[in-house]
């Protein structure tokens, strides 16, 4: 089995000449407290599926598919389904 070698990311961007803004499950649980690590990591994952480059990877993304794969309660919504 070979060693966990470290990378910096940071350094292979540069030499490929490129950028990478990175969200995590934090950011999800920003939007969304009530759902737990394993739950805001689907949503990142979809997120990342499912994306418009020309809209991009944002706030309203996450909200709408948090809101998508994991419904709020009626009472916490104001009514809505």
């Amino acid at each position: 089995m070979t060693q966990p070698t470290d990378i910096d990311i940071h350094q292979c961007l540069r030499e490929r000449r490129q950028v990478a803004i990175v969200w995590s499950i934090e950011d999800v649980q920003s939007v969304r407290p009530d759902l737990d690590d394993d739950q805001a990591w689907q949503v990142l994952q979809r997120c990342c599926r499912v994306h418009d480059c020309s809209v991009g990877f944002n706030w309203l993304l996450i909200e709408y598919v948090a809101d998508d794969l994991y419904p709020k309660e009626q009472s916490e919504n104001g009514g809505r389904p």
